[in-house]
């Protein structure tokens, strides 16, 4: 049987802003990418991108999993 969790909003905003973070990590630890580069590399704008890093949107799972794999990590460590 399935559980449901309920999320308070500012838990909520916790794990966005730490995603965002660790993506930002990532991307200039791991990678040759700015922001624009990463951008370009999975579709979307690099203002998207920005709010991504600065926990301003929640991304989809599909946005984080395009994230990873141009990242070249899995989905998991964004999360870490």
């Amino acid at each position: 049987m399935m559980q449901f969790y309920h999320v308070e909003e500012k838990d909520l905003k916790k794990v966005q802003v730490a995603v965002g973070a660790t993506i930002r990590k990532i991307r200039e630890g791991n990678t040759q990418f700015s922001q624009s580069k990463l951008a370009i590399e999975i579709g979307m704008s690099e203002n998207q991108v920005s709010r991504i890093e600065r926990g301003e949107t929640n991304p989809t799972v599909k946005t984080l999993s395009i994230i990873a794999k141009a990242l070249n990590v899995n989905i998991k460590d964004l999360f870490e």
